[in-house]
């Protein structure tokens, strides 16, 4: 059972208990969006070193009102919204509206704006410096027992984003991750949906 047909992108398919590595979503470091207009939960991060920005960030912000999303030059980012009532977008100047578990892909250097928020809203954000990285984000069904691969240069999170779901022998909250580096493997098992980030090095 495969979640992109591409070799060597990763699957998802009947296997055996490995270890896993479980990222609860209680314990995401909490911090300010860079124009300081709102707040994220951040999954995970990857430095490129201690002199530079992050190579890519997995996070999960709040939306509380219509603002302006921070700019990332050279990042390109991927947007899941998480919310029942989906998320409502101006991108470089179109608006976009995105139901429930929908992405939306774009640019860090354009402008981007909520538009129409009543309530708070939440969405999963991925994003990846374009120089060194590329990345994907979908969601997938999960029924039964299936084991998720990366391959050697490609590290995959999963986050749940409804039902029931194991990783290994640990129960998953909604919005808990587990992660899988590069070359790793584990298994996950239940009836969920669940969002797919992929991260692929160039360097």
């Amino acid at each position: 059972m495969s979640i992109d047909d591409q070799p060597g992108r990763g699957v998802l398919r009947p296997g055996a208990v490995r270890p896993v590595t479980v990222l609860p979503a209680a314990e995401n470091r909490q911090y300010r969006w860079r124009n300081g207009l709102g707040e994220s939960s951040e999954i995970a991060a990857e430095p490129v070193s201690a002199s530079e920005t992050t190579g890519w960030t997995l996070s999960i912000a709040t939306v509380e009102a219509d603002l302006a999303f921070s700019r990332f030059p050279g990042v390109d980012r991927k947007l899941m919204a998480l919310s029942a009532g989906g998320l409502d977008l101006v991108i470089d100047g179109e608006r976009r509206s995105l139901a429930r578990w929908q992405v939306a892909a774009f640019p860090g250097e354009v402008a981007v704006s909520s538009i129409g928020v009543t309530e708070p809203t939440l969405d999963l954000n991925l994003m990846v410096a374009r120089d060194r990285q590329e990345g994907t984000l979908v969601t997938f069904t999960v029924l039964g027992l299936v084991e998720i691969v990366a391959p050697e240069d490609t590290t995959i999170f999963v986050v749940l984003l409804e039902g029931e779901l194991s990783a290994g022998d640990r129960a998953l909250d909604v919005h808990d991750a587990v992660r899988i580096d590069a070359g790793g493997a584990l298994p996950v098992a239940g009836s969920a949906t669940v969002a797919v980030a992929r991260i692929r090095s160039y360097r």
